[in-house]
């Protein structure tokens, strides 16, 4: 008598995509891993796709489909219409080709016209296009990979769609969810740091990172490469702002140097961000200078004789670079009128 079993497809993971099945009689999970090739396919969420069809011997192939067949109109035909489950039809497609290794896709068009008349071209044109998608991400991981986070999710999501439309939602909803829910995570703790006015810049920044690290952590070489990205956020942190701003300017610098240092930063590149810090710091001074300098004269002239005024004034303080900040005043932007944030602008 021939052992018969569970055929379960379970939601595909970033780490593998396995079939696993399941003996009724000693409920014992097997895991059977594809071995030829890295699994590719964790770019898109399927529900799990539970079937039942016994996967017993069988004499001919027609056997075999009929049961394939059977199976998938009793478990799944009140619910083919779904997205999420027709593409996990890709997988029993996988698994009917591992059976049939000659002629296995063509086997597998069959059972679906079979089993889902009304809805086969939908299920064989959506796995088709996923199939030109997992085969483009394959092409293209390597240099995927070398793109900062930001750069290679919309990359992928030009891609998802340019082949889905506006299907590509719903089929990866669940990275969307997850995507969301981090986002929100990250929010909070910005938040919680913020207000959190007796912890020292150490721990803030501690804080942050284990957050970021702790949700992100297929990109922590990343997010290492782009220490800049994390140090902009860090250093608009209010509290962040509010410690720095009450220091002197000798430890201010030795506060910020240190943080870069807790963010990985080279010695070399503290100490280059160091001498950019001193110049930002002479351009600031510089420019509320000019600010007072403005003030003061747009008390004692007005009309004409202000705007010569006004004119010289910016030459005297800003020389080469007068042009602009006249350009960005006419717009109504007072750049030394903007928050200053130490260890950013």
């Amino acid at each position: 008598m021939y052992k018969k079993i569970i055929f379960v497809i379970l939601t595909i993971s970033a780490s593998s995509a396995g079939f696993f099945l399941i003996s009724p009689q000693s409920a014992t999970l097997i895991e059977i891993s594809p071995q030829s090739t890295p699994n590719l396919k964790n770019h898109y969420q399927s529900s799990p796709l539970a079937m039942t069809p016994s996967t017993e011997t069988y004499s001919n192939t027609e056997d075999f489909i009929s049961a394939m067949v059977r199976g998938l109109i009793e478990q799944h035909l009140h619910e083919i219409h779904l997205l999420r489950v027709q593409v996990t039809m890709q997988d029993f497609r996988d698994f009917v080709i591992e059976q049939y290794p000659n002629n296995g896709a063509s086997i597998f068009d069959i059972i679906i016209q079979r089993a889902f008349p009304d809805h086969a071209n939908d299920i064989l044109a959506l796995i088709n296009k996923l199939d030109r998608y997992d085969l483009w991400y394959a092409d293209n991981l390597l240099d995927l990979n070398d793109l900062d986070a930001l750069t290679k999710n919309g990359t992928i999501w030009q891609k998802r769609h340019e082949l889905f439309g506006h299907l590509a939602e719903e089929i990866w909803h669940k990275e969307i969810q997850s995507q969301e829910h981090k986002r929100q995570t990250v929010q909070q703790t910005l938040d919680t740091l913020n207000h959190a006015k007796d912890m020292s810049l150490q721990e803030r920044l501690f804080i942050l990172q284990n957050t970021l690290d702790e949700l992100y952590p297929d990109e922590q070489t990343n997010f290492t490469m782009n220490k800049g990205l994390i140090s902009n956020v860090y250093f608009q942190l209010e509290s962040v702002q509010e410690n720095l701003a009450s220091m002197t300017s000798d430890e201010r610098q030795a506060a910020i140097s240190q943080s870069r240092k807790q963010l990985g930063f080279s010695e070399k590149d503290i100490e280059a961000l160091a001498l950019e810090d001193q110049q930002k710091e002479q351009r600031w001074q510089n420019g509320y200078q000019y600010m007072s300098a403005r003030d003061q004269m747009s008390q004692r002239y007005t009309g004409a004789e202000l705007s010569e005024k006004i004119i010289e004034l910016r030459e005297r303080y800003f020389k080469n670079e007068a042009p602009t900040i006249a350009a960005e005043e006419e717009s109504g932007f007072y750049r030394y009128k903007r928050p200053r944030l130490y260890g950013s602008n």
